[in-house]
Formats: structure tokens, C-alpha cells, sequence
């Protein structure tokens, strides 16, 4: 870990706890799930509130708890008013393609404000010992990020392979096509190299816009930090890749398979002919061999989660006074997530409320506040400024915009 990553230790570390259970939210859930049906999903708004109330409360930290104050009203219009956009997308779509096209590039444009505002919502309806939380990040910069920076290298590589290309066409030439397309691919290509830059940004925009009481939070993440552990994910990615198909060959062999019929009908496929269905592998054989890679998936994900979650918290502070700390491994994270797998595909799905517990738990369990100085006279000053945030707010659309921090 380098420096960046250390965390100030503070006089006296507080873990968080989550005190809920299984068979506590199963009663929650079954409920919130019949009355969501009988009510053709209105019922859905109560149903999430219900919901986020059950797990906020019985989230601690220094034995006070967390709480939820949004009106189910107020997220049952903001529902409505998704639900009816999308009958317009689709009517304009099956109508009037080209309408519907049109409308759903505006629909585009308005993606980051509906995601700023419900991050605006679900902070101020958060609350800890009274104090509620608010979120003040510009709405540009979430358009910044969203909307322009991904696509700059691609815009550069359209706009570059156009011009190449309108030279091919002048020329009679091929190669400028073949330049073109060219260049357009390495567009492509950078787009994808944005993605741990834009992670970062976002993130980094997401903490810092937040403010409990009139506390800021602040976060000083490293683009490197994030671009090392993708480069160190694709290396471990092509090393288990080797590793897995030499295994399966080896496996193969041992048990006295022929493959070549397999791969010759997988090849006839390739090259246009129609396949030879006797050679091509069952389903069993497909899921045999899908399994070993369905597991390595399930570590890249513990991987990059646990990896990033670190740097962030590591480097996540309020006012001098609360420094975050996760605690949460690798390898005990691939654990987490692979019996939460089994226990989804065992129970077809019902082991859920159980799941999202453990989640829960797992999630306080790995999760440290390091306080300078006292907490509760910290409290205090909060909570006497607490009217400077302003009233409730009124309007909410349901998207989850947490960029991955509650995990």
C-alpha cells in the first residue's frame, strides 16, 4: 500500500454494525412484494422505503443508528413520471422510429440531472443522530463526466477517420478506408482506457459533494491507483486464463475425451459451413467447462471491489475529525460472493432477504471510522447548525447513484 493509501489513525477506531437479521427482513420483504403485485407495482415507493428505513436503522456506528426519511409519496411521482416517459419512448418507437430516436437522445440528455437530483434526495433524507445529510456537487461536472469525457476519444477518432475516409472515396484508394476504420477502432479502444479515469472522477465528485450537517466530506483519489489495479486485474486475467484452459486440457485428456471432434464442429461453424450438431458440445459439456470462468468472474469482481473500495475509504475524511478505513480482502470477499451465489441458484432466488443481510453486515464488518478528538461534541456542533440546510426536498426519481460505496 503506498502512501496515499495510509490512513490517518486517529486516537480511537469505531467499526460499524449491522444488527439486523434474515428472518426479520423475510417479513419485510414477502410482505412488500404480495402488496407490490396486488397493486400492479404501486406499491413499490412504500416497498423501498420500508425497506431502506430496515436497513439504515439497524446500521450503527458509536451504538446510534442511521435513518431514512423519505415520503413514498414523493418517490411514487417520481415513478410515475419514469413510468410515463417510457410508454412515450415506446409509442414514439413503433410509430415514428425516427421521433422515437430523437426522444430517446433528449431522454440522454436529461440522464444526469435525474441522477444528481436523486443523489440531492437520498442524502438529504439520510439522517444520523438527527443530523441529515445534503449533497451540493455542481450539476456540470456530473454532465462532464457522464456525457463528455467518455466520448471525447471517440468523437476525435470519428471526426479524424471521416476525413480519412472522404479521402479514400476522392482517391478511388482503400487504404484510406482501411486507415478510417483504423482509427476509429483505436477510438474505440481509448474510450475503454477512460473508464478507470472516469470511475475515479465520479466518485471523487460524489464524496466530496456530500456534507453531513455543515461537515464536508473529502476524498483525494489517485487516477494511478485505479489504472494500477485494472493493469494488475488484466494481468491476473491472462494468468488464470492460461492456467484454466491448460487445467481443462489436462482434465481432458485424463479422462480420455477427444476434443478434436468438438472443436472440428465449432470450426465449420466459423468458416460458414452449417455446423455438425453431433459434434459440437452438449449443454452439459458447455456448462462443465463455463463454470471454472463463472468463478474467476466472481474474483475479478471481488478483485476491483475490494482493491478500489480500500483506496476510497483509505483516503475518505470529514473535517479533520472521521477517517475511513476498509478492512475488506480479496480473497474473503470471493468467498462472500460465491456463497451468496450458491445460496441465490440453491434456493431459485429465495435466499434474497438473507443475502442482502449478509451483504449488510459483511459491509459494516469491514468498515472502520477512525475520530479525532470526541464524536458525540462533533455531534453536537452539527446538529446546532442544522437548520442551515434548508427544507425538505420534493422531488425524487429512484435511480441508485451511490457509485458502489455502500459495498
Amino acid at each position: 500500500m503506498n502512501q496515499v493509501d495510509q490512513p490517518q489513525m486517529a486516537a480511537s477506531a469505531l467499526p460499524f454494525e449491522f444488527t439486523g437479521t434474515g428472518g426479520e427482513f423475510f417479513k419485510i420483504w414477502i410482505m412488500n412484494l404480495i402488496l407490490t403485485i396486488l397493486t400492479l407495482g404501486v406499491y413499490s415507493a412504500w416497498a423501498k422505503v420500508r425497506t431502506n428505513r430496515y436497513f439504515y436503522g439497524n446500521t450503527k456506528l458509536s451504538n446510534s443508528s442511521f435513518d431514512y426519511h423519505a415520503d413514498p409519496i414523493v418517490l411514487l411521482k417520481g415513478r410515475l413520471i419514469s413510468v410515463a416517459l417510457l410508454l412515450i419512448y415506446i409509442f414514439l418507437g413503433n410509430l415514428f422510429p425516427v421521433a422515437g430516436l430523437v426522444f430517446a437522445v433528449l431522454l440522454s440528455l436529461v440522464v444526469p440531472w435525474v441522477i444528481w437530483r436523486s443523489i440531492q434526495f437520498n442524502a438529504r433524507m439520510t439522517s444520523y443522530r438527527n443530523v441529515r445529510f445534503s449533497f451540493d456537487g455542481k450539476l456540470g461536472s456530473l454532465y462532464k463526466y457522464i456525457l463528455l469525457l467518455p466520448f471525447i476519444p471517440l468523437i476525435v477518432a470519428v471526426i479524424i477517420g471521416a476525413v480519412v475516409g472522404y479521402q479514400s472515396y476522392s482517391s478511388g484508394s482503400s487504404y484510406f478506408g482501411t486507415a478510417g476504420f483504423v482509427i476509429i477502432t483505436i477510438g474505440l479502444f481509448a474510450m475503454y482506457l477512460m473508464v478507470p479515469y472516469i470511475q475515479k472522477a465520479i466518485t471523487a465528485y460524489y464524496i466530496n459533494g456530500h456534507n453531513y450537517g455543515q461537515g464536508d466530506l473529502s476524498a483525494e483519489l489517485s487516477g494511478r491507483k485505479y489504472y494500477l489495479v485494472y493493469l494488475s486485474l488484466i494481468g491476473w486475467s491472462i494468468l488464470i486464463m492460461i492456467g484454466l484452459s491448460i487445467a481443462i486440457g489436462v482434465v481432458a485428456v485424463l479422462a480420455g475425451v477427444d476434443t478434436s471432434p468438438m472443436l472440428q464442429g465449432l470450426a465449420s461453424a466459423g468458416v460458414g459451413g452449417a455446423p455438425d450438431i453431433s459434434a459440437l458440445p452438449t449443454l452439459g459439456t458447455l456448462a462443465a467447462l463455463s463454470l471454472p470462468f463463472l468463478f474467476v468472474g466472481i474474483w475479478f469482481k471481488a478483485y476491483t471491489t475490494a482493491k478500489i473500495r480500500s483506496h476510497v475509504f483509505a483516503n475518505t475524511k470529514m473535517d479533520d475529525v472521521i477517517q475511513l478505513e476498509s478492512n475488506m480482502g480479496v480473497m474473503r470477499l470471493f468467498v462472500f460472493y460465491l456463497v451468496n451465489f450458491l445460496l441465490m441458484v440453491a434456493t431459485l432466488g429465495l435466499a434474497y432477504p438473507w443475502v442482502k443481510v449478509r451483504i449488510a453486515r459483511f459491509s459494516a464488518d469491514a468498515t472502520l471510522a477512525h475520530v479525532t478528538g470526541n464524536l458525540d461534541h462533533y455531534i453536537s456542533q452539527q446538529q446546532n447548525y442544522q437548520s442551515a440546510l434548508g427544507d425538505e426536498m420534493g422531488e425524487a426519481f429512484d435511480v441508485g447513484a451511490d457509485v458502489g460505496l455502500s459495498f
